[in-house]
Parts: structure tokens; C-alpha cells; sequence
């Protein structure tokens, strides 16, 4: 089962609060600015899953990373468990729903299960790291833009989340 968030949702706070991350994530790799659009969370089984920064750190190529946050609203325990170390990666998409570049391809995970257990109003937050274009774009992928998601793997399901339309240069 897949599901993704689409439509935009007015949550300017989270854009804002995560600018202060964004400088964290990319150290000294330049310039990092955060993304103001925010996207529709998705609620699977107890726990709403929510991309809340989306960082890019303006150096040549530009490098992207996305935070994502896990949240129990409901009034009980909720938990799920993610099958590596890898809880939060990226995909691009050219002009379709099929991925282009998976950071699953790209990225060494621990084998380990991370289990993951929210009380209620309990908060986590997930982060890729900066991924530069030239790693996403390759030997095989033309410059342009590309439609960006998150996506996490909980109980062996995938939930993709929209990161917005992103240029990618060599």
C-alpha cells in the first residue's frame, strides 16, 4: 500500500521553525534556505507523517535534505516499525508518477529494525542529510526540475510525501 500526501496545507510555522535546522543540516555547505510551501500530511494507522523542512543548501551543485516528523494525535500508544536505519529518503520525479532517482539506490542503511514507540502528543523527527544534485542527477539524468518527495517505509508500507518541484544542475 502507497499513500501520499498531495495537496498543500497552510502550516507557515513549520517552515519557519525549521529554518533554524536547516542551518544545522547543512553545516558549512553554503547558503540553506527553507522551503515556505507545505504539504497535506498523511495519517496511517494512529500516526500522521509530515515533511516539515525541506533544506537546500544553495552551493554548486545545490544539496537537498528533508526533515520529517511522526506524530501520535491519538489518545492511545501507537508504534510502527521501519525496516533499516534509512526511516526517511527522497525520490525525484522527471514528468510521471515512477521515480527517476531513489536514495535507497544511493544510500548504505543499517540492517537494523527501528521501532518506533509514540505516546500520546509524543513527537520524532527524521532526517535525510544533504544529498547533492549531482548525486541524484548522475551520469543518466539531464538537468531540470524534478518533483521531489520523502518517503518512509512503515510496517511494510510506503507513505510519500510531496517535497515540491526542485532545478537540478550539474
Amino acid at each position: 500500500m502507497s499513500v501520499m500526501g498531495k495537496k498543500p496545507a497552510n502550516r507557515l510555522s513549520r517552515a519557519t521553525s525549521g529554518l533554524l535546522g536547516a542551518a544545522v543540516l547543512a553545516g558549512c555547505a553554503g547558503t540553506v534556505v527553507g522551503f515556505d510551501e507545505q504539504f497535506e500530511d498523511v495519517i496511517l494507522e494512529g500516526l500522521t507523517y509530515r515533511v516539515t523542512q525541506v533544506a537546500i543548501a544553495e552551493s554548486f551543485p545545490i544539496q537537498i535534505g528533508v526533515t520529517v516528523e511522526v506524530e501520535n494525535a491519538t489518545a492511545s500508544e501507537q508504534s510502527a516499525v521501519f525496516p533499516d536505519g534509512c526511516v526517511v529518503l527522497m525520490r525525484a520525479h522527471a514528468n510521471g508518477p515512477t521515480p527517476v532517482w531513489d536514495l535507497a539506490t544511493d544510500r548504505a542503511c543499517t540492517l537494523a529494525l527501528v521501532e518506533v514507540d509514540l505516546v500520546p502528543g509524543e513527537v520524532r523527527r527524521y532526517e535525510t542529510g544533504l544529498v547533492s544534485a549531482a548525486e541524484i542527477l548522475g551520469d543518466n539524468l539531464p538537468s531540470g526540475e524534478y518533483r521531489m518527495t520523502a518517503y518512509l517505509r512503515p510496517d511494510g508500507q510506503v507513505v510519500e510525501l510531496e517535497m515540491g518541484r526542485i532545478r537540478l544542475d550539474q
